[in-house]
């Protein structure tokens, strides 16, 4: 249980905004998988969705990084659960990027609520009223919106739904191989001793193409263990914080 508790915690840190390389060869199966799966759908379902002109994921995708490609700051508020027969946990995060070099993510597990800054470089965590700098660094590299939109690329693989207020994209787990895309090697090599995976991920995006939310459902097993594992994102204020709001200490 100990092993499948640290692997959910690794996928909720990388679920839906992952600074890894995704496996080239597995998410080129995945698109073939999903071709092959389409194909086999119903001819009337293909001549619908020719005849409606549906948008493809890959294009959706393409429109994000051509027109948000270049924005840094955003607002993005998350809340993942890991639930199993032994209880559940929560953490809510809301994490400010601002277009100055910091960023503010505020932790709140449901015991206790810690902010971590991140200005000039320099890492600092206020908690209860102060304010400490830390000796090791938090790292900012591909925490910018644009960084998160091309981290979507595994996404293509999916099918999308047009929706009153844009577009959805949907991806679904079935296996290892199907989220291996997604994670960086490390990740990889953790999850090579978990036999089941099973779940779905769906991204949200607006008639501007902007990445506005996502959320993940996952089941992992090993042998006769199982967590079930929740998360859920909303982006807001994007492109529009000049800078991040600091304690008075700072």
């Amino acid at each position: 249980m100990k092993k499948l508790l640290l692997l959910a915690m690794i996928l909720l840190l990388a679920a839906c905004g992952n600074n890894g390389s995704g496996n080239e060869a597995s998410n080129e199966e995945s698109q073939e998988s999903t071709e092959e799966s389409s194909d086999s759908g119903s001819d009337e379902e293909t001549q619908t969705t020719e005849e409606e002109g549906a948008v493809e994921a890959p294009e959706i995708i393409e429109e994000a990084n051509a027109a948000w490609g270049d924005t840094v700051s955003y607002e993005a508020r998350q809340t993942s659960s890991i639930s199993s027969g032994d209880g559940q946990y929560v953490v809510r995060t809301i994490t400010t990027r601002s277009e100055q070099n910091e960023i503010k993510i505020e932790v709140d597990d449901g015991e206790q609520i810690q902010t971590h800054y991140v200005v000039d470089g320099e890492h600092f965590i206020y908690q209860n009223g102060s304010i400490e700098a830390q000796d090791q660094s938090l790292e900012m590299e591909n925490s910018a919106y644009g960084d998160l939109l091309s981290q979507l690329e595994p996404l293509s693989a999916g099918t999308v739904s047009e929706q009153d207020t844009g577009y959805e994209i949907r991806y679904e787990i079935d296996s290892r191989e199907d989220a291996i895309p997604f994670f960086n090697d490390e990740v990889q090599n953790v999850i090579q001793d978990v036999d089941m995976f099973n779940g779905l991920i769906t991204v949200q995006f607006n008639e501007d193409y902007q990445y506005t939310g996502a959320e993940l459902t996952l089941t992992v097993g090993s042998g006769q263990e199982e967590l079930n594992i929740t998360s859920n994102i909303t982006m807001d204020r994007i492109g529009e914080i000049d800078l991040i709001e600091k304690p008075k200490e700072m």
